[in-house]
């Protein structure tokens, strides 16, 4: 037992030094890449999403006790519904999966922890959806929520391809002249859908969650007709001026943490209120892993869900 306890604080000494990470953050990075050792190729990606567009699109089943409700014609899950604040959070899944797992609980969580309500969109994903459609459906829910609750706390959230959809999202109610919410929480999120950035193809080696040319892929079918560098697209071309105070969350040992350091910039040189959390050693939507790092991102969102802004 005691040369166990010892190699086990040996482990944990070896990542902390090496990675500047828990131990069980290492060893979660190897399960990861484990589970993505046999990924399809780009072309058989194509030919899957390709096939699917003749398919019927799938419906969402959510996990039990969570409701559905129907905002602006478009369904959306939702916890909590009389918690204070109300987080409209846009899930990830590189534009074509549906919420999993991690994001489930980390909903519920956040629901329980924070007290706040979630109204998580079902918005369409590719190949039956893309971001134009989305554009349209998030923006009518948005506004039919806003409607139906005068006064209500707001703040957006979004994971991975969520995240970026809800800085785009964010511009898109900015350019309009709409109101705001009080803040954006966005974790790794995916700013750039062209992934031409050249310090991603440095991490390519490190990276055990995502696959640069699958992501490319996804990003053109969501794309539809638009360039893959429309702001609509990649919100890190789109305008920042007068946004909400953002935080971002990253892990060093992702394909995204360039272009989110990049978006940091933008929103900084547009004057806006933004916090870069960089996880160090971490993975993408670290936030949402079972590791100990996890936990303090956490605290940090509660926190943040309590804590009332002043929005432009």
């Amino acid at each position: 037992m005691i040369s166990a306890l010892l190699l086990g604080l040996a482990a944990a000494g070896l990542s902390r030094a090496v990675y500047g990470r828990s131990l069980r953050a290492t060893l979660y990075e190897a399960k990861l890449r484990r589970r993505n050792a046999h990924l399809r190729t780009a072309a058989e990606e194509e030919a899957r999403l390709t096939a699917l567009r003749g398919e019927p699109e799938p419906v969402c089943t959510p996990p039990e006790g969570v409701g559905i409700a129907k905002w602006g014609g478009l369904r959306a899950f939702t916890l909590n519904e009389g918690g204070d604040p109300t987080v409209l959070y846009l899930h990830g899944g590189a534009y074509i999966n549906n919420l999993n797992a991690h994001q489930w609980r980390f909903l519920a969580r956040l629901s329980e922890g924070a007290g706040c309500a979630i109204v998580a969109p079902d918005y369409h994903l590719a190949p039956f959806g893309d971001c134009e459609r989305a554009y349209a459906d998030l923006t009518a829910l948005y506004l039919d929520w806003r409607s139906a609750h005068p006064g209500r706390r707001l703040l957006l959230m979004g994971d991975s391809a969520g995240g970026g959809l809800a800085l785009g999202l964010a511009q898109v109610l900015a350019a309009r002249g709409e109101a705001l919410p009080e803040r954006l929480i966005l974790l790794s999120p995916w700013v750039d859908v062209s992934m031409d950035n050249p310090a991603v193809a440095d991490l390519v080696p490190v990276e055990p969650l995502l696959h640069l040319d699958l992501m490319r892929v996804h990003g053109r079918w969501w794309a539809g007709a638009l360039d893959v560098r429309d702001p609509r697209v990649s919100p890190l071309y789109g305008d920042m001026r007068g946004l909400p105070p953002v935080t971002l969350y990253c892990g060093t040992r992702e394909l995204l943490y360039p272009d989110i350091a990049l978006c940091r910039d933008r929103l900084e040189a547009a004057g806006v209120d933004v916090a870069l959390r960089v996880g160090h050693g971490l993975n993408h939507d670290y936030p949402l892993m079972p590791i100990p790092e996890a936990e303090a991102a956490f605290r940090e969102i509660a926190a943040m869900l309590r804590q009332r802004c002043n929005t432009p």
